[in-house]
Order: structure tokens, then C-alpha cells, then sequence
């Protein structure tokens, strides 16, 4: 009996089926005989339907597992993108900051351009190298065999001038302006022509 209730419910989706397939388009010869042979196949053997049936239902739920674990994956990896602008954001932001102490330190190195630095004396004898790392702005330059210090890096030619003249109040009398252009010393600089002194 149950069977029986098999092959009928077979059948009728059979033949819903083959209607619908009617309506949706037209059938070759071909795939008429085709249809045909497969539902006398079905009809002596209903199990091998409800083998095939429960096949595909197994293979649509994986499917839709799978479609799920990509939609997880999907929403994972755009988290993980945002995530990653914000860093890069951040990082921007941190290097700008860094730049910007950077250029507030006080170092050694000329700076391109036009820059004056006070001469505090040319001495054979007296070495104040050691300070060189703790006084950014004081350089001890070797000439001849003997040292040159000078001190601070003026952009502007009338604030080198006046630390000349506060140094020369310390008693260091020799001390006087010099320029360099990129980091080159212009020798035959004087401040006080300059100035128009």
C-alpha cells in the first residue's frame, strides 16, 4: 500500500513536472523520449526517486551551508578591512606627530638653505667635543688641526647677530656671525657689511 501511495505521489510530481516544462518551453523529440524513459524508470523503481531526491536535498543543504560559512567569511574580512583603515589612519597620524618632533630637535646637521652660526673662537688647544651629543647646537669643526666651535642655527641673520653680541658679553671677544648655504661655510661672509655696518 504504501508503495502504491509512492508511485502515485510520483507520478503526479511527474506530470506537474512535465506540464510545467510544457509551459516553460516547447520540448525537442530528443528530450521527449529522454523524459519519458526516465520516468518508466522511476515508475519500476520509486526508491531510486527517493534516492535521487534525498541526494539533492543533501546536496542543496551543504550548499547552503557553504553559501552561510562565505556570508561569515565576507562580513569577517570586511571587519578586518576596517580595521585595517583605521590603522593605516592612526599610523598616518603618528608619523605626521613624529615629523614634527623630529624637526623640533635640535641637531648638528646644517639645514638646506641660507643659515648663519656664531663662531665662538678657533682654538688649538681647547676641546669641547664631549659636549657635542649633550648641546645639540654647539659643533666642534676640525680645520687645520684645530677646532672651530660654533653654536646655534639662525635663519634669521639679525638673531645671530644679537647672540654674537650677547656671547661677546660673556667675554668671548673673537666671536663673530658666519653663513653657510647647504651646509657649505661662505668664508668670505661678513655680517657686520651685511647689516650695512
Amino acid at each position: 500500500m504504501r508503495m502504491k501511495k509512492i508511485v502515485v505521489v510520483l507520478l503526479t510530481l511527474l506530470f506537474t513536472a512535465g506540464i510545467n516544462l510544457a509551459e516553460a518551453q516547447t520540448l525537442s523529440k530528443g528530450e521527449r523520449k529522454a523524459l519519458k524513459k526516465e520516468i518508466k524508470t522511476y515508475k519500476k523503481n520509486p526508491e531510486k526517486w527517493v534516492r535521487m531526491q534525498k541526494k539533492h536535498k543533501k546536496e542543496v543543504a551543504n550548499l547552503n551551508e557553504e553559501v552561510v560559512d562565505l556570508k561569515a567569511k565576507l562580513a569577517e574580512m570586511d571587519e578586518l578591512r576596517t580595521e585595517l583603515e583605521e590603522l593605516a589612519t592612526e599610523l598616518s597620524m603618528l608619523k605626521v606627530k613624529y615629523n614634527n618632533l623630529e624637526s623640533t630637535m635640535p641637531s648638528t646637521k646644517l639645514p638646506n638653505g641660507t643659515v648663519y652660526q656664531v663662531q665662538m673662537g678657533y682654538y688649538e688647544y681647547l676641546n669641547l667635543v664631549s659636549f657635542n651629543e649633550k648641546l645639540k647646537t654647539i659643533k666642534a669643526e676640525d680645520v687645520d688641526g684645530k677646532k672651530r666651535y660654533v653654536i646655534g642655527h639662525f635663519v634669521n641673520l639679525m638673531d645671530a647677530v644679537q647672540f654674537r653680541n650677547d656671547i661677546k658679553t660673556l667675554g668671548i671677544d673673537d666671536a663673530f656671525v658666519s653663513q653657510y648655504k647647504n651646509g657649505i661655510r661662505i668664508m668670505d661672509f661678513d655680517a657686520m657689511k651685511a647689516i650695512g655696518n
